[in-house]
């Protein structure tokens, strides 16, 4: 017996406590028998007994992760003092731990006791063979082995120490007295702990302290000796959660933000990634502080105020004195790329962009008037004097009095207006605030979405609040470890929890929040601000006050209008909807938020479905109307319209306005304030039965509004400051492409095909080479018989691929809509733009092509909003940066985090406990990353203010170590679990790999007895021989890169041989660029850029399914065979421009496809679409007349006619 057969005598259940399995000492590991029925007192019902009496072994959850933590403790615990100065790990593997020596007892065999006899094995052909508990003597059939015996002896102990809790492991000398003893029928280890703690964490907790007692470590706290210490330094040094009564009648928690925020600024991993200043980087746009909202549009009253120059602070909107002698006020400030003794992009200037300033000196009139229209921009070089300094120097200059400011103009030619920014005699209220310190702003995107609580198929649905910071690149912004928890709840909904974190933000918006800057080293005073807030279609719309997507006026950025109302029903939510549906009255039970997969179906179903008295059928005119309003240019939404459209609808309700007319001003603007609505439904219960104006009504009235003003009774989304949710709720690229249009015509593909075209289909993705793409092979048979039922990485492999496998499938209008689609995606999904202006004028033209293709294919698709969204991403990427910055990837992974913490409480208040969960684990991830931490008042909100750097403390090396010891044979899996593996440092571009060695620079490796097998390239991606790749020519850096196929890795010169391709064509069914093998070439590993897909050219060559491959089953090869395309001309292959990695490199060789005229394509598309109709309605109709009427129908009983029915004469 074994180690690997001790292991399985237990039952793994994952994060479900502890199981036990009777010991089975008639099981061969090679082959198992079915010994007859289960014993009856081994049953599940008794387990727990069983454990109890020694009579199971107990196998504990994660056992690896178990002796991973028992070796480290071991390891680091029970060496001698002097062993653990200079020595690695490799040293210590000679030092054997008590567990290793366990481990390696069971692996010994160990001769049969005289009192045990040996039973064989069963024989594989006894099918008959069963065994009859009943005539056993069931002592003797389980006398127990050397292992057997050895097993019990540790789950006894186990056991007993579970049952006697903290007696057995008393702390600091002192014996506990809670304990009390457990009937034998009541005991259960696997009963969870009465706390806040996961169920699996206590259990974990206590699997641990026995591990370390078995090992014979002094010392070992108790459980509640480590509860209490959690607590104390949760209270002292984490993130508080705080309590909300919201105004709808919930409870809720949030966390603490401006105490998150301070443990990210006191953090060493993260501060040094965060940027405070927007950037002007000459049109490069790769990050959020280079788009124009950070840049030009942000509120200056939450960006950054002031720089530091020298001994100076300059602060904005205070008149500062320039090198020139000529005064100024600058508005926001900003950086530039450093042009003079640069070498490095990353050396920034620091720049204002100022007002002019025109100095009065007559007499009382002295002061200043400020020229708003006249705008300079001044480098930091140019700073001479700042507000406070120039109030010393003003009378000896004999200027006038800085802190008299006459007033300001805004226009030229208009009249002089009073300043009214700051307090001119003390300048910007940061500056005396902030006592000397730099005053930074933080800006942060705020994420809101829903999520099930469970693991099932049943919906739990809970309401969450994520932010990340918007000032970090975007390598890193959308790590598991950089995205923070804000709130949850699965009873308030979202804009009530929302009101919460506004609150929070409001105070530190006014106040500031001080934290220690660890990169400075000093104390900083920080302005939040959100940037954005992200979420899927339907939580934007309720966001932003927006009807929804089934509303007439469907798109929460602009006017643009759907369906009018002449030709659709209206609900009394104001969604105008299909009288015909059969899911109307079904779907008015949640019409705020409706499934992605749903969107649009009641702008879908109203088209030519229409049978309702007084309401006509959508004609050709009114089609290609639709269609020219859908695609056109509309009329953006505005916050300020729309605040001032919601407070006009609350005040006619208190004066009397009824139920259908709020729900018809609600279809005739598009906006519905689910946060108000609730007031106003308040408002119409008690008011029912009473007359408008009438005293009864002003009482009514006033039991709801009490007074307070109609602000007070709108979103809180409208208190945050600096924010225009229509317009800084941008465009959700995963579930508006990935999930929408892709999603869309692969389902559509798929119900045009046969069974034949189905397995032609499954043969090619099976045969679609992926090298380069970065995804694994395609599982054909998967994509094809599941096609309703893909995520959304199938769905980005999807896009890759299908040009290359459903040519000559579908009709040429839907494959051209799939090439349009997939030309497209790589431009939307690039994360670095070297010129924006370009890149925005190539992504305008390939959507309007994607739409003029879908158009003529047929213009029905513009039933679903997600076609007329996809319009308002140019100007979104102009406004917040690359779109993967605001996809929500990230973000939505995260929900499984959540969901956890979910599954593995009480969920008796699942907003309180998963909010403290959320907030310990974010100071353990502070603690070991460094971070730096000051004590304060238990579970007080307010931050310490401390400028003495000896008072802030970080975790010792003995904690620390826990992240950076590394166990031989082991990941470091708490690394790894908070993201601080110091470990993955990224390959160093050049670099040479060879069989099983690390890697190394190529001309460090000529000697080695053995060849390279791949290269690194400069993107970090690993290129093997053979594989296709971009490189580029030092001699010739503006040409395009070189495309070739790595042929060999040359060890001796260092370089690399390439089998060269050139273009030699467009192919006419690809669209894609064709290319052919030109010549050789020898090159540095440096030049090496990426890798590259390159497909064969099956369409041109009539490649078919003429080759096999084996069928491997449970990693054996079989005798069976599975069908392959078999490709002709081997020389002849396609640059799959549609590859969405590395589209900086790979979109240069993209062919510009042949633009249609989009009212043709309309109405080529219209008019397809209608004349299909009328075919399917001739057939219809031919059909039923071909059934054999009824001869003679049965009469209607006189009973069940109708008597109040009656027929004008």
């Amino acid at each position: 017996m074994n180690v690997l057969d001790w292991l399985d005598l237990g039952v793994l259940k994952g994060y479900e406590g502890l199981e036990v399995a009777p010991i089975q000492s008639l099981e061969d590991r090679g082959t198992r028998h079915k010994v007859g029925p289960e014993p009856p007192n081994m049953r599940r019902g008794s387990i727990d007994r069983h454990l109890a009496k020694g009579q199971g072994v107990c196998y504990p959850l994660g056992l690896t992760m178990f002796c991973y933590v028992l070796e480290i403790a071991w390891q680091v615990l029970c060496l001698p003092r002097e062993l653990e100065v200079g020595l690695n790990w490799g040293s210590r593997l000679s030092v054997t731990s008590p567990l290793r020596e366990i481990l390696r007892g069971l692996t010994e065999p160990v001769s049969v006791p005289h009192n045990q006899q040996y039973t064989p094995p069963l024989d594989d052909n006894a099918d008959s063979f069963q065994l009859d508990w009943d005539a056993i003597d069931h002592d003797q059939l389980y006398l127990p082995s050397a292992h057997d015996e050895m097993l019990t002896m540790m789950t006894s102990n186990l056991a007993t120490w579970l049952a006697n809790g903290d007696d057995l492991i008393a702390s600091d000398g002192e014996e506990s007295d809670s304990h009390q003893e457990l009937p034998e029928d009541d005991f259960n280890p696997a009963t969870p702990a009465r706390s806040s703690m996961p169920t699996s964490a206590y259990s974990q907790l206590h699997v641990f302290l026995w591990g370390l007692s078995v090992l014979g470590v002094d010392s070992v706290p108790s459980t509640r000796t480590l509860k209490d210490l959690d607590n104390s330094l949760q209270s002292q040094y984490g993130v508080p959660s705080i309590r909300y009564q919201g105004s709808l009648g919930h409870v809720y928690y949030v966390n603490h933000l401006p105490s998150l925020i301070t443990q990210e600024m006191a953090n060493p991993c993260i501060r040094i990634h965060i940027r405070h200043y927007p950037e002007d980087a000459g049109g490069r746009l790769d990050q959020p502080w280079q788009a124009s909202r950070w840049l030009h549009e942000i509120d200056a009253s939450i960006a950054t105020p002031m720089i530091r120059r020298g001994q100076q602070d300059f602060y904005v909107f205070e008149l500062t004195k320039l090198t020139d002698g000529t005064v100024v006020i600058p508005e926001r400030w900003y950086t530039k790329p450093s042009l003079r003794n640069s070498t490095s992009p990353f050396d920034l200037e620091y720049w204002a962009h100022a007002w002019r300033t025109q100095p009065i000196a007559s007499g009382d009139a002295s002061g200043y008037i400020i020229h708003r229209y006249d705008t300079v921009e001044v480098t930091a070089n140019q700073l001479l004097l700042s507000f406070p300094h120039l109030l010393q120097t003003y009378r000896e200059d004999r200027e006038p009095d800085p802190r008299n400011i006459i007033g300001l103009i805004e226009t030229r030619g208009h009249g002089v207006l009073p300043w009214t920014l700051t307090n001119p005699t003390i300048g910007n209220r940061w500056h005396a605030r902030a006592r000397g310190h730099r005053v930074l702003s933080y800006m942060i995107w705020l994420y809101c979405d829903d999520m099930s609580g469970n693991t099932s198929k049943k919906w739990n649905k809970h309401n969450s609040f994520l932010f990340t910071a918007a000032g970090l690149p975007h390598t890193m912004v959308h790590k598991e470890c950089n995205i923070h928890f804000l709130a949850t709840s699965n009873i308030a909904p979202p804009l009530e929890m929302l009101d919460g974190v506004v609150d929070q933000l409001e105070r530190a918006q006014m106040q500031g929040i001080w934290a220690w800057d660890v990169t400075a080293r000093e104390m900083v005073l920080i302005i939040p601000g959100v940037l954005a807030m992200l979420g899927d279609n339907p939580m934007q719309s309720e966001l932003a006050c927006h009807i929804g997507l089934q509303g007439k006026f469907f798109c929460h950025n602009c006017w643009v209008k759907g369906v009018d109302l002449h030709t659709a029903c209206e609900r009394a939510d104001g969604v105008v909807m299909d009288p015909d549906r059969d899911d109307a009255a079904s779907s008015a039970k949640s019409p705020s938020r409706l499934a992605e997969s749903d969107e649009g179906s009641a702008q879908e179903d109203i088209v030519h479905r229409l049978k309702g008295k007084g309401r006509r059928s959508e004609t050709m005119q009114d089609l290609l109307d639709r269609a020219r309003r859908f695609l056109g240019t509309n009329t953006p939404r505005t916050r300020i319209d729309t605040t001032e459209k919601l407070r006009s609808m609350f005040l006619e309700v208190t004066s009397g306005l009824g139920k259908v007319r709020y729900a018809k001003m609600k279809t005739e603007t598009g906006i519905k304030d689910t946060y108000m609505d609730v007031f106003v439904e308040r408002i119409f219960k008690l008011v029912k039965g009473l007359h408008a104006g009438t005293d009864k009504h002003t009482e009514a009235v006033n039991a709801v509004t009490q007074g307070c003003p109609v602000e007070q009774f709108m979103s809180p989304v409208w208190r945050i400051k600096g924010l225009d949710l229509h317009q800084d709720t941008p465009v959700e690229i995963l579930h508006v492409i990935l999930l929408g249009f892709v999603k869309y015509f692969w389902h559509d593909a798929m119900s045009r095909l046969n069974e034949v075209q189905k397995a032609e289909l499954q043969v090619r993705l099976a045969s679609f080479d992926v090298t380069g793409l970065g995804i694994p092979p395609l599982a054909g048979h998967t994509l094809v018989q599941y096609a309703g039922s893909l995520t959304g990485r199938d769905f980005r492999a999807i896009s890759q691929a299908a040009p290359f496998v459903l040519h000559d499938l579908v009709p040429r209008p839907c494959f051209e809509a799939f090439l349009a689609l997939s030309a497209l995606i790589p431009l939307v999904w690039k994360p670095c733009i070297e010129n924006i202006e370009e890149h925005l004028a190539t992504l305008q033209v390939a959507i309007d092509h994607f739409l003029n293709c879908t158009a003529r294919w047929t213009p029905w698709w513009f039933n679903k909003p997600k076609f007329h969204i996809l319009r308002h991403l140019p100007d979104h990427i102009r406004r917040f940066g690359p779109a993967i910055l605001f996809a929500t990837e990230g973000f939505e992974s995260y929900n499984a985090v959540i969901r956890d913490h979910s599954i593995h409480s009480n969920r008796q208040a699942p907003s309180r406990d998963i909010a403290r969960g959320m907030a310990r684990c974010h100071r353990i991830h502070h603690f070991l990353s460094g971070g730096k931490f000051h004590a304060r008042e238990p579970m007080s909100t307010d931050l310490p203010y401390s400028n003495n750097e000896y008072e802030w403390l970080a975790c010792g090396s003995a904690v620390q170590s826990l992240v950076n010891v590394n166990v031989p044979g082991h990941h470091n899996m708490i690394a790894d679990f908070f993201g601080l593996n110091s470990d993955a440092v990224p390959l160093e571009a050049g670099s040479c790999i060879h069989d099983k060695l690390r890697p190394q620079t190529l001309n460090k490796t000529n000697m080695a007895s053995r060849t390279c097998r791949s290269v690194v390239a400069l993107n970090g991606e690993v290129c093997h021989t053979g594989d296709f790749v971009l490189a580029q020519d030092s001699e010739a850096p503006r040409a395009l890169p070189i495309i070739g196929c790595l042929s060999e890795i040359l060890q001796i010169s260092s370089s690399l041989l390439l089998k060269t391709f050139r273009v030699v064509g467009s192919s006419s069914v690809y669209l894609m660029p064709q290319i052919q093998p030109s010549g050789w070439a020898v090159l540095p590993p440096m030049a090496l850029l990426c890798g590259v897909n390159i497909q064969h050219n099956c369409a041109g060559n009539g490649c078919t399914g003429t080759a096999t491959v084996p069928v491997y089953e449970e990693r054996e090869r079989t005798m069976k065979s599975q069908q392959r395309i078999g490709h002709r001309n081997l020389s002849d292959f396609i640059l799959n421009t549609a590859q969405m990695r590395d589209a900086s490199h790979v979109q240069q060789f993209r062919i510009q496809a042949h633009q249609l005229d989009r009212d043709w394509a309309i109405h080529m598309g219209a008019a397809a679409k209608l004349d299909a109709q009328k075919l399917k309605a001739q057939k219809l109709s031919k059909s039923n007349a071909a059934r054999k009427p009824t001869a003679n129908p049965t009469p209607v009983p006189s009973h069940f006619i109708n008597v109040c029915h009656r027929t004008d004469a």
